[in-house]
């Protein structure tokens, strides 16, 4: 049985340790390994998409973590350390949790753009379709 420490970063390593949450506050970051033994490297967006609360060294993680992106299709979440396992997914059911979380992202993103940002980005686009049209290099 796997219970998780929480470490603060400045970086997130390229290798991770079993039973480590490596949070980098300024980015606001964190990852871990699968808990499942896989080896699997699980990559958490705080606070857009998870929560990390510490009690002393002790990370509990909300919502759950569902790793739809490897064979084990793990379902947990992580309370007071420790991991509380939930049924896997179906490949159907992750698919459609990942649909949602990228549909999320996406809108919160064009939300977060200035009127300004939002105009640029387009005529950048439109300039580059229209040269593409013509022949262009854009």
């Amino acid at each position: 049985m796997t219970t998780y420490a929480y470490e603060v970063v400045e970086r997130i390593p390229k290798v991770l340790s079993l039973g480590i949450v490596y949070h980098n506050v300024d980015f606001d970051v964190a990852a871990l390994v699968c808990p499942c033994g896989c080896g699997h490297r699980i990559s958490l967006l705080v606070p857009d998409g998870h929560r990390i609360a510490v009690r002393g060294n002790v990370p509990s993680i909300v919502p759950s973590i569902l790793v739809a992106d490897a064979p084990c299709h793990s379902h947990f979440y992580i309370t007071d350390g420790e991991v509380d396992w939930y049924p896997p997914m179906s490949a159907s059911q992750a698919a459609a949790v990942m649909h949602r979380q990228v549909a999320r992202h996406v809108s919160n993103d064009r939300a977060s753009r200035s009127w300004w940002e939002g105009t640029r980005r387009w005529v950048l686009r439109t300039r580059g379709r229209v040269a593409r049209w013509f022949g262009g290099d854009q």
